[in-house]
């Protein structure tokens, strides 16, 4: 009996010991785990708002795209005119010639 008291008496304080550095430990990886979390919020936000800023870019640029692709046309059709008056410069100044 004296000696399970005195082997109670090792035991125990050597479990509170362990029970104390594994709360410790628990609250460590608490605050670690709370840490990575709070990391990936802030990276999850960050990608959200790259994404927000790549939308309104491809937004701008298919605008963009679109103004050119008017100019073009515009510029098509003016150069269409320029030809066409060119082209009747050209007969008018034969016809003169030609007299």
């Amino acid at each position: 009996m004296k000696s399970l008291t005195k082997l109670g008496a090792i035991v125990l304080p050597l479990a509170f010991l362990t029970a104390c550095a594994n709360t410790a430990e628990m609250d460590a990886l608490k605050s670690s785990v709370s840490a990575a979390q709070s990391t990936a919020d802030s990276a999850l936000l960050t990608a959200k708002n790259a994404q927000s800023t790549a939308d309104v870019a491809q937004r701008s640029a298919s605008d963009a795209e679109l103004a050119a692709l008017n100019a073009q046309k515009s510029a098509d059709a003016a150069q269409s005119s320029v030809d066409e008056c060119c082209a009747k410069i050209d007969r008018m100044f034969e016809k003169a010639m030609s007299k």
